[in-house]
């Protein structure tokens, strides 16, 4: 009962700000991310009442079936591009660029061009990060015209 209790008021509380617009600033240095995976392992030890030093945290999260915060971000960015790409045609056009080529066996034909980067802020952004990882996704998900 406590523990449900604690875990609810993270994930509505804690976890929602945490991940408020996070698809939009989701940090790609990893002292960053490590810094905000801490946080999670920090209530994951409150929820669970357990701040052995030698007790794993990736066990209590398995239990509490908490994924990595990392992750859950990579899906939001690639719900929001996806959204973008299949609902908002003047924005797409405004921010995705043609693929210079598209192979047929290796490549999905949705495929968007990679916007050249010549800082790593600007490869760790929305755009270029996120247009990397929907080129990756399979063939059979990104046709999908709503996922909401």
């Amino acid at each position: 009962p406590v523990l449900s209790l604690k875990l609810l008021l993270y994930e509505t509380l804690t976890r929602s700000k945490l991940e408020y617009a996070a698809a939009v600033w989701d940090p790609g240095h990893s002292t960053l991310i490590t810094n905000i995976e801490a946080l999670q392992k920090r209530a994951t030890r409150f929820i669970v009442c357990n701040y052995h030093r030698t007790t794993s945290v990736s066990s209590m999260k398995t239990t509490l079936a908490l994924p990595f915060l990392f992750s859950r971000r990579k899906i939001s960015r690639i719900c929001l591009f996806h959204k973008i790409y299949h609902s908002n045609a003047s924005l797409k056009n405004k921010l995705f660029i043609s693929p210079s080529f598209i192979s047929p066996c290796i490549d999905h034909k949705l495929e968007v061009g990679i916007p050249h980067c010549e800082t790593s802020a600007y490869i760790d952004s929305f755009i270029p990060r996120t247009s990397s990882e929907w080129n990756h996704l399979p063939a059979l998900l990104v046709p999908i015209p709503s996922i909401y």
